[in-house]
């Protein structure tokens, strides 16, 4: 199971899907992004729960935009802030066991890579080579 923190998602599936990898470790890799996407999902709809519970409506009850951001009432804006940034501090909880005996392919297809990288793609690698492999330690 890897364990990925909700603020991370995104970073991380951007990255794979970014990255220029060879075709059998790619195959590994949208196996993996598809798998993360399911989460990213699953946070976008408690993101809109939130919103439901804290945000400005209209007369209609539909949630109130302004240039194209959500309007919170500003009686409850900061337990609106206080339970996202709770939210994003969670860890998903993604089942990989379907792909456990291929992770060490797409860990080396990651970490031999040609491709160079700095700064937050880096750091990003990191995080996904570090949560790949001790997925596979079983740590």
């Amino acid at each position: 199971m890897l364990r990925i923190r909700n603020e991370e998602l995104v970073d991380v599936i951007t990255f794979l899907e970014g990255f220029e990898l060879q075709p059998k470790v790619s195959r590994v890799r949208t196996k993996l992004v598809k798998l993360i996407r399911t989460k990213i999902d699953e946070l976008y709809k408690d993101e809109v729960d939130l919103l439901q519970r804290f945000g400005k409506k209209d007369e209609e009850g539909n949630l109130v935009q302004d240039n194209g951001n959500f309007s919170l009432l500003p009686e409850t804006a900061a337990e609106y802030h206080k339970e996202k940034a709770d939210l994003l501090n969670e860890d998903s909880v993604i089942d990989v066991a379907e792909l456990q005996d291929k992770l060490p392919l797409l860990i080396g297809g990651l970490g031999d890579s040609e491709v160079t990288v700095s700064g937050k793609d880096a750091e990003t690698l990191e995080l996904i080579l570090e949560l790949l492999e001790t997925e596979v330690k079983g740590v």
